[in-house]
């Protein structure tokens, strides 16, 4: 899931598969956007309840553009 960077609480850290708020992924300006990850075989963490969810082939190329990604020349 993508979120305001600013809105990201402890508690959808707590929920997600990553282990801080430091190692969130977040779009290339580093405070717009963070994406959130859990994993659905244990069910949706009721803090993303009701949330935007991609699959890995729909998040692939959000994250595949320029917002997510720098360009190397």
């Amino acid at each position: 899931m993508i979120f305001d960077y600013t809105n990201v609480t402890d508690e959808m850290v707590a929920a997600s598969l990553e282990s801080s708020r430091e190692t969130l992924r977040r779009t290339v300006s580093g405070t717009d956007k963070a994406l959130l990850k859990y994993d659905p075989a244990f069910g949706t963490p009721s803090v993303f309840e009701g949330e935007t969810t991609y699959t890995q082939e729909e998040i692939g190329p959000i994250l595949g553009t320029s917002v997510w990604s720098k360009s190397f020349p």
